[in-house]
């Protein structure tokens, strides 16, 4: 009889081997895979680019996460903006949510009083309805809304997670 606890990983492998055979980076940790979607991309490119390959932009659920996202991403980054994450504002409940559906309540927003940011984030502008992962030497880990098409993070473009 057939190991089915090997099964999701032997999937999670070869998933992670399409990717890499496809020119994607990807990183594996607790049954999920991580790919970098190189920019330039807006957050609903990189949406519709991490969909298209089966996954969705990633979820972030708890500060080992994070922090494991951080470092195996930073240097990736074409910029230290960071990268989108699955965040965004839903205009009509005018609350942040993940495009995966998940019901995640971590977050790690930039704190006020952070050089730059004597506020802190979320940024109140409705406009600002996307979030990244910011590599920022005084925010580095932190995350930051921002507009659709914000400059840097277009350039670095996001990261995909895929789970079994």
């Amino acid at each position: 009889m057939p190991n089915r606890a090997n099964h999701p990983r032997k999937s999670l492998d070869a998933l992670a081997d399409r990717l890499t055979d496809r020119g994607f980076t990807v990183f594996q940790r607790d049954g999920h895979a991580y790919a970098l979607l190189q920019g330039p991309l807006t957050w609903t490119q990189a949406r519709r680019k991490a969909r298209r390959l089966g996954g969705d932009l990633v979820t972030i659920n708890s500060a080992s996460e994070n922090r494991y996202l951080t470092r195996r991403f930073e240097s990736l980054a074409a910029d230290d903006c960071g990268l989108w994450i699955g965040l965004h504002r839903n205009n009509s409940k005018d609350q942040f949510q993940w495009s995966d559906g998940s019901r995640s309540r971590y977050r790690h927003w930039v704190p006020a009083g952070t050089p730059g940011y004597p506020t802190g984030m979320p940024s109140d502008d409705p406009a600002r309805r996307f979030v990244h992962l910011y590599f920022n030497p005084n925010a580095r880990g932190y995350w930051k809304n921002s507009d659709n098409t914000y400059h840097d993070v277009v350039l670095s473009g996001g990261i995909a997670e895929f789970s079994l």
